[in-house]
């Protein structure tokens, strides 16, 4: 067992949070039938904990699982390609909860604040998924599975504005979220996030456009694995394959 590689992704669990990881890997182990827990069971515990169970008996089709698949590999690859970036942890297409899919990153150490370079790295892996899909699929392809990455971005991008001081039209400034500003301010707000938005969209779409090939590989990859951890993918895009 990797107790480090467990600690990293384990950032904030409380003591009664670990007893609970333990406690499912155990039965995970006990279910599986071996007589000690090993590392796939801890790291079957905390997906559970952190994801959500799985949900083995969706009926998902073919064509669903390929665009999740290129979706999730969007969020993978701008993740990798792109400076302050959270390292990836884990890509994955098995429906957890009411999601089909979803890339798992994990920060180096304890972190108690981000700096501006890492927020616009946050924005470039939500944008990740939707590009993916539109190079694959089209603009009219595209579907709704990223609209949780987009609430995600539209929060991150309102709060730079609004309360880290990030914004040099806006200012160093913070706003209340109850407070009743003027219409003036308020559009200078909102011009500012959907700026911060398209930037990060542009971004993305011009690391998927440099490395479609790698795109391509990844997908094909969660296809076939359902679930690559973030070092596969690096032998992968690295020419090794995954377990080469």
């Amino acid at each position: 067992v990797d107790l480090d590689q467990l600690a990293r992704g384990t950032p904030g669990f409380s003591g009664a949070e670990l007893f609970n990881l333990i406690n499912q890997a155990a039965l995970k182990a006990s279910i599986e039938g071996l007589n000690k827990v090993n590392m796939h069971a801890l790291e079957y515990a905390k997906d559970k904990l952190m994801m959500g169970a799985e949900r083995r008996s969706a009926v998902i089709s073919p064509e669903t699982m390929k665009m999740t698949a290129f979706h999730e590999a969007g969020h993978a690859l701008v993740a990798l390609k792109t400076p302050g970036a959270d390292p990836v942890h884990k890509a994955t297409i098995m429906p957890r909860g009411r999601a089909l899919g979803m890339v798992m990153q994990l920060p180096e150490g304890d972190q108690t604040s981000m700096s501006r370079q890492q927020m616009l790295a946050r924005l470039d892996v939500c944008m990740g998924g939707r590009v993916a899909e539109e190079l694959v699929y089209g603009k009219g392809g595209v579907t709704s599975g990223a609209s949780s990455d987009i609430m995600q971005a539209s929060r991150l991008a309102r709060a730079m504005v609004t309360k880290y001081g990030l914004s040099e039209k806006v200012g160093i400034v913070f706003f209340d979220d109850k407070a009743n500003y003027s219409s003036l301010s308020q559009n200078e707000i909102d011009s500012e996030v959907k700026e911060l938005l398209s930037a990060a969209y542009e971004r993305a779409k011009a690391v998927l456009i440099k490395h479609r090939a790698e795109l391509d590989l990844i997908a094909q990859a969660l296809t076939e694995y359902e679930s690559v951890s973030g070092s596969e993918i690096v032998d992968l895009i690295e020419g090794r394959g995954i377990g080469g």
